[in-house]
């Protein structure tokens, strides 16, 4: 039986370092799991797979190097690699005279790098497929070291499957969002007390963020030279330089003009769903009418995966077209923990900022129930209460929606009557029907352009039919997460054959999946009951 392993402090001070950086903290629990395999290769528990990383660098702005030396620092802390240095292939060697130039792959690496990157931008075009043999013979020769996999601008899976050999773990660099940069402006303008008026702000942080980082600072100076402390509209537009016309916020293109009621309609199955929510709707609008706005607040009840999400998220859509709501569509999406600080006096302000951050829009809280505590008192006790104030001072400028297993929640609102006063909405969301979880797969498959072959609707039809007796069954993200690897299984077949045929998933794809996923799960020790 394996021991118990997990990271201690100084790995989760670590971490923690990507929250200063944009873009890179849903990497932490991929950080966290190449740590826990480190530890399991280093007790011979794990004989497998490799330490190598294919990272999609969706930013614009030049992030990689700042957090690879974030990884680095784990990495060297935990002996996966000797030394922090890191090499990009492309980069320029001393030639000896009548030397041939070699390849960008045909380097002699020095000793002390321990992570080579292999990047696109840096090497100029590169047929990863024409090149894999010199790939393969590069890793093969430097097995101590880490190889880093730069994915800028190839079709999603492409890159997955040309390096899925040689490759265990897969990262992200997310663009610097609009609702990131003005998060940026907040806290810069916060430290350094100075005013603003919230939609100003987001207006002002519309620009290019190398652009934003020197405009902010810039401002920030003239305001303490000037004794100011509070900025105005004119003056973000001024320091944004564009002085003449206010900025237009850039929107969620919409596909022909899809409204949100169309995006409901459009949510497979959840038809008792929709028909609450409409009706929800029209009596928000009426009330409206009346000039009796009613709270907003509601309470979502059910299994992980049934689309509570989703449903949240065409709610605040629908708010905002009918001008229910004064936001931009804002949609925030937390944890319950995550309102719960680390330090005491911290709680109560961590609950205002998250609010703040959603103001406008919709606050959806998943799995709610985690503030529940047995000890009076408790952070989750202070999270709760400043919630349900906040609740109620901003009743008319936020839907808050709570989250979670149907009689956990139940608990959290019986044990909060405060909750119950304000929560003007409950909807109870049913689990899918193996009908309906085969519609969400053919979604995803004509989404991402698969084609299926003749007789996989049967197979995956009788395997969402037998999973969906299990207790812990995920519905919807149980579908995706098979979806996920049955594409993983055919890219494999796709290069171990050299298929033409890539977009087709075959019944074999399906049903290796399945029966690699019935090995994986672990086997019920029968209980031995000593005596008679």
């Amino acid at each position: 039986m394996l021991k118990e392993y997990v990271l201690d402090a100084e790995d989760e001070k670590i971490i923690d370092e990507l929250d200063n950086l944009f873009g890179v903290i849903q990497n932490k629990d991929v950080l966290k799991n190449m740590v826990m395999f480190a530890k399991l290769r280093q007790d011979n528990e794990m004989q497998f797979g490799n330490y190598n990383i294919i990272i999609r660098n969706n930013s614009s702005y030049n992030l990689l190097t700042d957090y690879l030396k974030v990884c680095a620092k784990l990495f060297v802390k935990n002996n996966i690699i000797p030394n922090d240095k890191i090499y990009y292939i492309g980069e320029q060697k001393s030639q000896k005279k009548n030397q041939r130039v070699k390849g960008p792959f045909e380097v002699e690496l020095n000793e002390q790098d321990s992570i080579i990157v292999i990047s696109k931008n840096r090497i100029g075009y590169v047929d990863f497929e024409r090149q894999m043999p010199n790939i393969e013979k590069l890793i093969q020769k430097y097995k101590n070291k880490m190889f880093v996999f730069e994915d800028t601008d190839f079709r999603e899976g492409q890159m997955d499957a040309e390096l899925g050999n040689i490759v265990t773990w897969k990262m992200t660099i997310e663009k610097i969002s609009l609702e990131d940069k003005f998060m940026y402006c907040k806290d810069m303008l916060d430290k350094n007390k100075i005013k603003y008026k919230r939609q100003d702000l987001q207006d002002f942080a519309d620009q290019p963020f190398w652009q934003l980082k020197n405009n902010i600072l810039q401002l920030i100076v003239e305001c303490k030279a000037n004794e100011i402390d509070r900025v105005n509209c004119e003056m973000l537009r001024k320091k944004s330089g564009n002085s003449k016309t206010k900025p237009v916020r850039r929107r969620t293109k919409k596909i022909k003009n899809q409204t949100a009621k169309d995006d409901l309609e459009e949510l497979i199955g959840l038809d008792g769903i929709k028909s609450e929510v409409n009706k929800i709707l029209n009596y928000v609008k009426l009330n409206k009418s009346r000039g009796k706005m009613p709270t907003l607040h509601m309470c979502f009840n059910g299994n992980p995966g049934t689309g509570k999400t989703s449903v949240a998220r065409v709610i605040g859509k629908l708010f905002e077209e009918e001008k229910i709501l004064p936001g931009n569509g804002e949609f925030v999406e937390i944890h319950g923990r995550d309102l719960v600080a680390k330090y005491v006096g911290w709680t109560a302000s961590q609950v205002h900022d998250i609010v703040e951050k959603a103001m406008g829009g919709v606050l959806f809280i998943d799995e709610a129930y985690s503030l529940v505590s047995d000890r009076a008192g408790s952070f989750e006790d202070e999270a709760i209460a400043t919630l349900i104030k906040e609740m109620e001072d901003h009743r008319d400028e936020i839907c808050i929606i709570l989250a979670g297993y149907t009689d956990e929640m139940k608990e959290l609102i019986k044990r909060n009557p405060g909750f119950e006063s304000r929560i003007q909405f409950t909807i109870n969301f049913p689990d899918y029907s193996s009908e309906e979880l085969l519609e969400i797969f053919n979604g995803l498959c004509k989404k991402e352009k698969y084609r299926l072959s003749k007789g996989t609707s049967e197979i995956l039809l009788q395997h969402f039919e037998e999973a969906r007796r299990e207790k812990s069954f995920g519905n919807g993200r149980y579908v995706r997460n098979i979806f996920e690897k049955i594409k993983f299984e055919q890219a494999d077949r796709v290069v171990r054959t050299d298929s033409k045929n890539i977009n087709m998933i075959t019944k074999q794809d399906i049903q290796n999946t399945l029966m690699e996923l019935q090995t994986s799960k672990p086997v019920k020790k029968e209980r031995r009951v000593i005596g008679f």
